[in-house]
């Protein structure tokens, strides 16, 4: 049995059927195409954010242990920090004990003076006749010297006192000074002939006093006892002490400390600095490692050497802050 032949109305609605149906597969291929990417992209979204999680977490634990270790730093420095300041105020207390004769004479000075000068007023009072007026300058005495005896205590407090480290625009040569006037006892003592150079004008700097002080302080005992060792009968011999106090471009200050005694041994050069090394038999041996600790924290540096025609130069930097001494400077 043989098919009927469609007719054109036949045939072109069996066309339309069939484009139809051809479209709602290609809809429906299009859908499952579409629902395929997206259950892909669904997964690999789900698979990123896993990964972000991991990742996430991994860092946390990182940062939470970097936390923890610059936590445990900041701590160790501050021990560190606090047990420095502990061995500064030490040494200092030890300075001060070293140094008590030549102190008392600074001290006994004054008070010698004192008691002379009252002496005189007791002897003119009793005088018949004397007129009191005359009273008024030795009394004025009295009280300067009371006043330099009362300077010179409350500089020792100031110096043994332990306090927290303090920095502000300092006059470096008044820190000089100050710290020579500890020593002058003993500077005398050896019959050491004592020289200060220094610029007209000098930056202040930015520092803690007592701290520049206490290094000044210990490099010019050093160089005190190298000269004790000095004989003045030795032919040639000579005494002499020299501080230098220079500017260097407006950016720095160098304090140099020079001496003419016996130097030092090129074995001994380069152990100076290290803790519980000294070349004294009774010395502690942190003198210049406490110094070279407190110059470098300052900003500066401090170095040594022997000097060509005998004795030994210490020499420390400190950085400027550009403003200068209304005491030196110029109008």
């Amino acid at each position: 049995m043989q098919d009927t032949p469609l007719n054109d109305t036949d045939r072109d609605e069996r066309i339309r059927q069939l484009e139809a149906e051809l479209a709602t597969l290609r809809r429906e291929n299009q859908q499952l195409k579409y629902a395929r990417e997206t259950d892909q992209q669904e997964k690999q979204r789900m698979h990123l954010e896993e990964l972000v999680a991991d990742r996430t977490q991994e860092l946390s634990s990182i940062n939470e242990q970097l936390r923890k270790e610059i936590t445990e730093r900041e701590q160790a420095e501050e021990i560190a920090r606090q047990h420095q300041e502990r061995l500064a105020h030490v040494a200092r207390i030890n300075t001060v004990g070293e140094m008590a004769s030549g102190l008392a004479h600074e001290i006994n000075q004054p008070l010698a003076a004192i008691a002379t000068y009252t002496q005189g007023c007791l002897h003119r009072l009793r005088k018949a006749g004397d007129d009191p007026q005359k009273l008024g300058p030795i009394l004025e005495q009295i009280i300067v010297q009371a006043q330099r005896a009362a300077t010179i205590v409350q500089h020792l407090r100031n110096f043994v006192t332990k306090g927290k480290p303090h920095r502000e625009p300092t006059d470096i040569t008044q820190v000089v000074r100050r710290a020579v006037s500890l020593v002058r006892g003993e500077i005398l003592s050896n019959e050491i002939e004592l020289d200060i150079l220094q610029d007209a004008t000098l930056p202040l700097v930015n520092a803690d006093a007592i701290q520049v002080e206490q290094v000044i302080l210990n490099l010019l005992r050093n160089a005190i006892d190298a000269l004790s060792e000095v004989k003045g009968s030795e032919e040639g011999a000579r005494k002499e002490l020299k501080i230098m106090l220079d500017c260097c471009d407006n950016q720095e200050i160098s304090i140099t400390i020079s001496d003419t005694g016996p130097g030092f041994s090129d074995d001994a050069r380069d152990k100076l600095s290290s803790p519980f090394f000294s070349t004294k038999p009774e010395g502690m041996g942190l003198g210049l490692a406490i110094s070279t600790t407190i110059i470098e924290d300052h900003g500066g540096r401090l170095s040594h050497e022997v000097n060509d025609a005998g004795g030994a130069t210490f020499r420390f930097t400190l950085p400027a802050n550009g403003r200068r001494s209304e005491r030196h400077a110029q109008p």
